[in-house]
């Protein structure tokens, strides 16, 4: 992996602007700080963050959208008619952690404290991806499955792609325990002290970012377009992060948008 630097941002929603992505033109995406943490349809005051973020990216609320996140591996294709969904009005259709388009100024969205935000971007196609991988969705390989949907749909080639993880709980504090090595050994099973740190005789630390890696180079995209921000969430103050605070309702957002 290569690491790709965020600017910071410092208006009304204070965020970081993944500059490897934003040099090309061709795209917007950031992930914000804990200034402002309430993101989730329905969480007060949910609604005033997007209002603010709006004027900040100079869109409306209609263009943005989300899904109802549940740790899946399914991925659900987004477009100029799911604007507003998970933003202003609720999302009917649940259990989808990936989404990807095409479409320009459609801004996607999702939720991260801990777990990581995958940004996908083909620059010959012109689409994009962002897939939210928990410990779940990264032994499911849902980095894979988002590839795989960008090919079916936009016939996106795994060569081109430019992939950015993003900031999420690192090997150093994401401590698990041995059923989860049991999880991730069926696909993993030659990588497994690669991803599973062992500190001592009794604790084990995963390393999501380096999985993660693993499957982008297993689903072709080459090492010289894989990219992290290297930001751990649990070290970090000014991110949000389950581990450290234990609030179910502070949640980064993380989001990618095609520009027009």
């Amino acid at each position: 992996m290569i690491y790709t630097e965020s600017i910071f941002e410092k208006k009304d929603v204070e965020l970081y602007r993944i500059y490897e992505l934003e040099k090309t033109n061709l795209v917007s995406a950031f992930y914000t700080t804990n200034h402002i943490s309430a993101w989730k349809y329905g969480n007060p005051p949910w609604k005033s963050s997007y209002e603010l973020l709006s004027k900040q990216l100079g869109v409306t609320m209609t263009d943005m959208c989300t899904t109802y996140q549940t740790h899946t591996d399914n991925i659900r294709v987004m477009k100029k008619e799911n604007g507003g969904e998970g933003i202003i009005i609720p999302t009917n259709i649940q259990d989808y952690d990936g989404i990807i388009t095409n479409e320009t100024n459609l801004l996607l969205c999702s939720f991260e404290a801990d777990c990581v935000p995958v940004y996908f971007l083909d620059p010959v196609k012109k689409a994009i991806g962002l897939s939210h991988s928990g410990w779940k969705g990264t032994c499911k390989e849902i980095v894979r499955k988002t590839i795989d949907a960008m090919a079916a749909q936009y016939s996106t080639k795994p060569e081109d792609l430019m992939v950015v993880i993003g900031p999420c709980a690192c090997e150093n504090c994401y401590e698990v325990g041995q059923d989860l090595i049991d999880q991730f050994s069926a696909h993993f099973k030659d990588n497994i002290k690669e991803i599973f740190v062992q500190k001592n005789s009794e604790k084990y630390y995963l390393d999501l970012k380096k999985a993660i890696e693993i499957t982008l180079l297993k689903a072709d995209v080459k090492c010289s377009n894989i990219f992290s921000v290297n930001r751990c969430t649990i070290e970090s103050d000014y991110l949000c992060s389950f581990r450290r605070t234990k609030s179910t309702t502070d949640h980064m957002l993380t989001a990618i948008m095609l520009n027009k």
